[in-house]
């Protein structure tokens, strides 16, 4: 009788293979990218960016939500109640 831990690790071996195979020729599909984040998430695979990093992603996405330049540009909308008494 085969040891079913062994086909077990060379099923996941063989998904994972073919999975990457398709990452790295970029013929990935949703479905691949979707099993490949399952299997990191499932054998508790995760990352982490170093604190440079972080923080520079931080500085440019508080660049991209400043909307200070509007502040004079934005004209306020009177509730529907007002503009009949207006």
């Amino acid at each position: 009788m085969p040891d079913l831990n062994q086909e077990l690790e060379e099923l996941h071996a063989s998904v994972v293979r073919a999975v990457r195979d398709r990452i790295d020729s970029g013929e990935q599909s949703n479905d691949d990218l979707r099993t490949a984040m399952q299997l990191l998430k499932q054998n508790s695979i995760t990352s982490q960016i170093d604190k440079d990093t972080a923080a520079e992603l931080k500085s440019q996405m508080a660049r991209k939500l400043d909307f200070s330049a509007l502040n004079n540009k934005v004209v306020p909308i009177k509730p529907a109640d007002q503009k009949k008494h207006g």
